[in-house]
C-alpha cells in the first residue's frame, strides 16, 4: 500500500511537495526524502506529529526520545516506527493530517496531508512527485523572533522612568542586611 502525501507551507505560499512512500515504511525514511527534497540538513532535531482533522496534535514521533521522566510513557521513535502503524488505511483514505516539525527552536512545520492510498502498490523507496517552490529557511532567525519582545516588556512592566525609591520596601530588609546574616 503506498500513501500519497502533499506537502504545504504557511511561510512560502509557492511551496509544495508531493511524495509517494509504502505504508510500511518508517517515519524515518520518511523524514529523510523531506529533509532532501526541501535541502535541509540531517543531523538537526526533527519530529512528526500525528493530527486530527482540525490540525490538534494527537501523537508525536521523534528522532530520539529525550523524555527524562521514567514512568512516561516512551515517545515512538521514527527510526522503528511505521508510517501505518500510526497512520491506519482507513484514517489515510480520511486525507490524515501530519506535522512535520524541522525546526523546533523557533516551532516552525511544514503541514502535510495525505491525499492518495493506492493499495495493491508497494514502493522500494519514496519518490518525490512534485518540487514545486523553495522550502521555507531550516532554521529560524531567533533575533527576529524576539525582536520587538524588550518593547512589549517595557509596556506591560513599565520603562526608563523607573525609579527603585519608589517601591514598597516595608518589611522587607536591605540585601546588604540578608548577606550580612541579618535577617
Amino acid at each position: 500500500m503506498v500513501y500519497k502525501f502533499v506537502i504545504l507551507s504557511d511561510e512560502v505560499d509557492d511551496f509544495r511537495r508531493e511524495i509517494e512512500i509504502d505504508a510500511d515504511a518508517t517515519f524515518d525514511e520518511l523524514n529523510k526524502i523531506i529533509l532532501k527534497t526541501c535541502k535541509y540538513k540531517d543531523g538537526l532535531m526533527t519530529s512528526f506529529f500525528v493530527c486530527d482533522e482540525f490540525w490538534d496534535k494527537q501523537s508525536e514521533i521523534t528522532a530520539m526520545d529525550v523524555n527524562d521522566d521514567p514512568k512516561a510513557e516512551p515517545i515512538p521513535l521514527m527510526e522503528k516506527t511505521h508510517i501505518i502503524d500510526m497512520i491506519s488505511p482507513e484514517e489515510a483514505s480520511k486525507k490524515a493530517k501530519v506535522l512535520f516539525l524541522f525546526d523546533t527552536m523557533c516551532d516552525r512545520c511544514l503541514f502535510m496531508e495525505i491525499r492518495e492510498v493506492t493499495e495493491h502498490k508497494h514502493l522500494l523507496q519514496p519518490v518525490v512527485l512534485l518540487e514545486k517552490g523553495k522550502a521555507p529557511k531550516q532554521e529560524g532567525d531567533i533575533d527576529e523572533m524576539f525582536k520587538g519582545l524588550s518593547d512589549d516588556v517595557n509596556s506591560m512592566y513599565g520603562d526608563d522612568d523607573y525609579d527603585p525609591d519608589e517601591l514598597d520596601m516595608e518589611g522587607y530588609q536591605d540585601l546588604e542586611d540578608i548577606e550580612s546574616g541579618g535577617f
